[in-house]
């Protein structure tokens, strides 16, 4: 028994704890989860930086080796334009500019090896990486030109000397300042090795990031209220339960006393095919309803169309799917109601009907003299009960037209966002879990709706029991 005990509690409670633990979080379709994938990277983060930490000391030197070349390469080509732009053609040297070009394209091609050799992890490093790449690039297409532009010349004049310093500062300028962008993030790695086993891991620890649940506060609930479609879904819940309530009750009472009377013949019949709504599947009979109110063909439809003189659509107009909800609500809780109601009223001792018969009472003057008040408390109970199923209402506007239609909310005090308008409390939670993943977003939503129904139930105590006298 005490197994038996513990596993129920902690089937029950666990799951709760679970969810009111999920509303603070991001949770969403890639976190909710502990997958295959975060293990994998955690043990790739964990690798990697082992093998960094292993060759510190040669990585460093390996960094330092790529700031000596990329050094010496600035110099080359800072030389290079310095000779250029102080040469005339009386004293300038075609050898000493082929030489140079080719001492620039060897040291280039030094830098372009290193940064790009494989097993120290630059790679990881776009500032390093592509800087050095277009570096090597624009000296590459600068030697082709000149080289291609000085091919069988003997001399170099006044118009020569002018292109080749346009086609140099063209390309070796922009060159340069890729190569000093590049040294400065070099001097960063070499001064603080942190920094570059963190570099290599970056995208790792980005994809761990999203793949790993963050605890955010109040975050999901300050969404909630600051955007319109989920103020809007507790004003449409309540709103439903205004209106639903009221039209159940009236018709499920209605029919209760109605066929509890001895002047309907076959009423146990009736009483029988009455309750066939409460035993159908939700799924069959709301798929029902929604095809009697198709716009284009639904009977009903067309006859709401005449009587409003407009086309009735519950896709495209927020009210006439409304409409449509408190009528399917009634068919479907009525029932209920008027089963509560015959048990009441079968109660009534049959003394007292008999007495207002020999007293003359009138059908009315029975109602409410004896009947209503002695059937009072069970019909205030199934109200209470019905109250809570439409604060829960959700497959009738999903099965009707999914909650629709989709329109830009307005509510005060909040940011308009597109939503749909019919969308009650424990539907916009589905929506948000099982059509976006925004898992944390849908748990805060549902445990709003179970705050508002723990209220709910406080009051149905307080006025029910303590100030009814109920026990």
């Amino acid at each position: 028994m005490i197994i038996s005990i513990i596993l129920y509690l902690f089937f029950n409670i666990w799951p709760i704890i679970y969810s009111i633990y999920v509303a603070f979080t991001d949770a969403n379709n890639n976190n909710i989860v502990v997958s295959p994938r975060l293990i994998e990277l955690l043990k790739e983060r964990e690798n990697i930086t082992s093998t960094l930490e292993s060759r510190r000391e040669e990585i460093i030197m390996f960094l330092k080796k790529i700031d000596e070349t990329s050094t010496d390469l600035i110099n080359l080509l800072r030389d290079y334009l310095s000779y250029i732009d102080s040469s005339s053609p009386q004293n300038i040297s075609i050898t000493k500019i082929n030489d140079m070009i080719n001492r620039i394209g060897s040291k280039a091609l030094d830098l372009s090896t290193m940064v790009t050799m494989p097993g120290y992890y630059l790679n990881y490093y776009p500032e390093i990486e592509n800087n050095a790449s277009d570096a090597v690039s624009r000296i590459n297409t600068f030697r082709s030109e000149v080289s291609t532009y000085l091919l069988f010349a003997v001399s170099i004049d006044q118009e020569k000397l002018s292109r080749i310093r346009e086609i140099s500062h063209k390309y070796l300028d922009p060159a340069i300042k890729d190569l000093i962008n590049m040294l400065s993030s070099l001097k960063t790695l070499e001064t603080d090795y942190s920094a570059f086993i963190k570099g290599v891991v970056k995208n790792i620890d980005e994809e761990i990031d999203k793949l790993t649940l963050h605890f955010i506060g109040l975050e999901n609930f300050r969404k909630l209220f600051t955007e319109a479609p989920f103020p809007y879904a507790i004003y449409k819940t309540i709103l439903f339960v205004i209106t639903s309530v009221p039209l159940k009750m009236i018709f499920g009472v209605t029919v209760a006393f109605l066929f509890s009377s001895p002047l309907v013949v076959g009423r146990k019949v009736f009483r029988g095919l009455l309750i066939i709504p409460w035993a159908l599947p939700i799924l069959l009979t709301v798929t029902t309803w929604r095809t009697l109110y198709d716009p284009s063909s639904g009977p009903f439809a067309l006859f709401f169309a005449k009587l409003f003189d407009r086309p009735f659509s519950i896709y495209n107009n927020e009210w006439d799917a409304f409409i449509v909800y408190n009528i399917v609500e009634m068919w479907l809780a009525y029932p209920f109601i008027m089963t509560v109601t015959m048990g009441a009223i079968s109660s009534i001792p049959r003394e007292l009907i008999e007495a207002s018969y020999i007293d003359g009472a009138g059908v009315l003057t029975r109602f409410i003299r004896i009947s209503l008040p002695l059937t009072i408390r069970p019909i205030a109970f199934a109200a209470i009960m019905t109250t809570g199923a439409s604060l829960q209402a959700f497959m009738i506007p999903l099965l009707i037209n999914g909650g629709g239609p989709a329109a830009m909310i307005y509510f005060p005090d909040t940011k308009p966002a597109l939503g749909n308008t019919n969308d009650f409390i424990l539907l916009y939670a589905y929506r948000q879990a099982y059509y976006y993943y925004n898992y944390g977003l849908s748990a805060a939503a549902y445990l709003v709706a179970v705050m508002i129904l723990l209220i709910y139930a406080l009051l149905w105590y307080y006025y029910f029991y303590k100030r009814g006298g109920g026990s």
